[in-house]
């Protein structure tokens, strides 16, 4: 890890942090001159220092601050001094306080970014004797309270940009206004989203604003090649037939097109995206791209969640306000009631006109006729007695609901700044594997190094012309220990240098 450390100083990777935190204070200070309080007085060495110790908890082990005050960690040796909860969470606190959430994004955002932005979110549980809006937590399957990020990572990987949302606002509903946000932050225009946003809607919203979507159809939504004037355009290596074309029966307000891929033996997959996506991509490179979802998002989630503290909750603030629940289930209640009245009206207008001609029929004397019409208005009185009791029963669910309520949502503040650690962490990592790879014959994970290397003990010299690192190598195979040969070897050709001076690293099967 003492090595990673330097590696990141040498790329100077906490310089634009150091720099939007200290603007963040600056701009604080301006608009409320009268507050005081530490952060406003924090020299830039004091920012870095606190915000690398919230950057490393992580992979020390620690994901609550509250474990820096009981686990043996070895901050004291990277850093050159340790902290405790208390300090931390006074920094994040203040960090809070500052608008440090927002001014942290444009650190994130690499020098360049890709076209193409890949968008996804991730629920994360959260446990609370208050009553909150609530969601369906996917990993736990539960319906409950929780937090919805919703992070974007451009086409090489690296997290670009991240908002959270509670977890009873469908991904539909916002995607527009996250996306030009996005866009605005980076400069990506094509947006790769899952089935969350499959809908005509949100198409043409996409393309109205000039972005572009590119996502999958449901597999309810076509019968394959048959829903499709289709065109084959390629066939990949695999087999795999890619066709082109639009609906077969024109849909004039359906801005899509769209791209179908027939495996020789799988189901067959439909994607689509608007003009814009057409316009930037060959249609047979659309299933491609596509499927990159999963390792850009999916396993840099999973991986987050493993070393990153991605799933843990900062902060306890909540802000309580409507209750959306009872708001949605009252529309919906109320557009019931509107229909069931309208048809209340209709079977009694119904009812009325059929008395008529059972009256009109009794006058004349029909006979036939009469006891047709008879057997009629029986049926009308009934369909007029079910209407009025679902109309009945409608206006019981809405008294039940009561007057209007109150449930919180969590102030997100800590949980975006925290997050935000996760994702430089992230993106700092994958850096550093691709240069280390680089060096590399044998194909190694971002996990295997992690275990190998980051969580090993070892020693640490400096001499008046190097700094030298062992790494204790005691309990692994041999098939692990050439490994991690081979990786020292490989940070050897990285030319780490601290402080001017080369690093060596070393195995040893004890520390000197």
């Amino acid at each position: 890890m003492h090595v990673f450390a330097h590696w990141l100083d040498q790329q100077h990777a906490f310089d634009p942090v150091v720099a939007q935190l200290t603007q963040a204070v600056e701009a604080y200070k301006q608009t409320h001159p009268g507050n005081d309080f530490a952060l406003l007085h924090h020299r830039e060495q004091t920012l870095l220092h606190r915000f690398q110790a919230l950057f490393f908890a992580p992979l020390l082990g620690i994901d609550r601050l509250t474990e820096f005050d009981t686990r043996e960690h070895p901050l004291g040796t990277l850093l050159g001094r340790g902290y405790q909860s208390g300090t931390l969470h006074q920094f994040l606190g203040q960090l809070e306080r500052v608008g440090a959430a927002e001014a942290l994004m444009p650190a994130l955002v690499p020098e360049q970014v890709g076209q193409i932005i890949y968008v996804d979110g991730h629920m994360i549980a959260y446990w609370s004797r208050q009553s909150m809006h609530k969601g369906k937590i996917t990993m736990l399957g539960r319906i409950m309270a929780g937090s919805q990020a919703v992070i974007a990572h451009d086409e090489a990987g690296q997290a670009v940009f991240v908002v959270y949302y509670p977890p009873d606002m469908h991904l539909s509903t916002v995607i527009v206004a996250y996306c030009q946000k996005v866009a605005e932050a980076t400069g990506g225009a094509l947006f790769v989203i899952d089935r969350a946003v499959n809908a005509v809607a949100l198409a043409r919203a996409f393309n109205d604003q000039g972005l572009g979507l590119l996502c999958m159809l449901d597999d309810n939504e076509h019968d394959g090649l048959e829903s499709f004037e289709a065109t084959l355009v390629d066939t990949l290596e695999d087999g795999t037939r890619v066709y082109s074309g639009p609906w077969k029966e024109p849909r004039p307000d359906d801005p899509r097109h769209f791209v179908i891929a027939q495996p020789p033996e799988d189901k067959t997959l439909v994607y689509w995206g608007t003009p814009k996506v057409e316009d930037a991509l060959e249609t047979n490179q659309w299933p491609r791209v596509y499927r990159e979802r999963n390792e850009i998002q999916e396993h840099s989630f999973k991986r987050m969640n493993d070393h990153g503290a991605l799933k843990t909750n900062y902060g306890r603030k909540k802000m309580v306000g409507p209750d959306r629940h009872q708001q949605r289930k009252r529309e919906k209640l109320d557009q019931s009631l509107e229909a069931a009245h309208q048809r209340v009206d209709k079977k009694a207008e119904a009812l009325k006109a059929h008395q008529g001609k059972r009256a009109e029929s009794e006058s004349k004397g029909h006979g036939k006729r009469l006891e047709q019409r008879q057997r009629a208005l029986v049926a009308v009185e009934k369909d007029l007695k079910d209407a009025q009791n679902n109309h009945a029963k409608l206006t019981a669910q809405a008294s039940a609901l009561g007057p209007p309520k109150e449930r919180a949502d969590r102030d997100f503040r800590k949980q975006t700044i925290m997050t935000f650690r996760t994702l430089l962490l992230e993106n700092a990592l994958m850096a550093f594997m691709a240069m280390l790879c680089e060096h590399l014959h044998t194909k190694v994970s971002l996990d295997c190094i992690l275990r190998i290397l980051f969580e090993r003990s070892g020693a640490r010299m400096e001499t008046s012309s190097q700094v030298v690192y062992w790494v204790n190598t005691a309990g692994l195979s041999l098939a692990y220990r050439r490994l991690l040969t081979e990786v020292v070897d490989g940070l050897g050709g990285m030319d780490l240098r601290h402080q001017g001076k080369p690093i060596r690293v070393c195995l040893k099967d004890m520390p000197p």
